[in-house]
């Protein structure tokens, strides 16, 4: 049995990985909340490190990075499954809503906080904050976790 699974909600696509995720991060921008019908907050894992069953649609636009960003949702039920950043290549975003284990993640950064709803509080688990996208400092926060599996 895989450490961590999931999928959307009709089970068209199932997803299972036997790792935990690089990162798990917070976007409080606009585009996201509206994308994702509520605060974004996705677990990131390599190509490599997820397997995924089923057939999705794709949605593509521009990311805060400015590049594009494709999104990938069940055709059935609308479940977003993953966003795939041209900023980082090779990496999956994954809404930890689709986990079956959600609160088993943690938040460790966030960005575009100077987007960031009022109301929302950090619990002492992010240790990562930005205004912007900070693609480059993320990239760095990539690399040394990879450094650590």
């Amino acid at each position: 049995m895989s450490k961590h699974s999931g999928g959307c909600h009709c089970g068209a696509i199932k997803l299972e990985s036997d790792l935990d995720p690089m990162v798990v991060n917070v976007c409080n921008c606009q585009r996201c909340r509206v994308l994702t019908g509520s605060v974004a907050i996705a677990a990131l894992y390599s190509d490599e490190e997820i397997q995924l069953a089923g057939e999705t649609t794709t949605y593509t636009y521009t990311g805060g990075s400015g590049m594009e960003v494709n999104a990938h949702f069940c055709p059935i039920c609308g479940c977003r499954i993953v966003s795939v950043a041209e900023a980082f290549p090779g990496m999956g975003a994954y809404p930890i809503g689709i986990f079956e284990k959600s609160e088993l993640f943690k938040p460790k950064s966030e960005i575009f906080t100077n987007y960031k709803l009022p109301w929302l509080q950090n619990d002492g688990c992010i240790v990562e904050s930005f205004e912007e996208a900070a693609v480059g400092e993320r990239l760095m926060l990539l690399l040394e976790e990879l450094e650590k599996r």
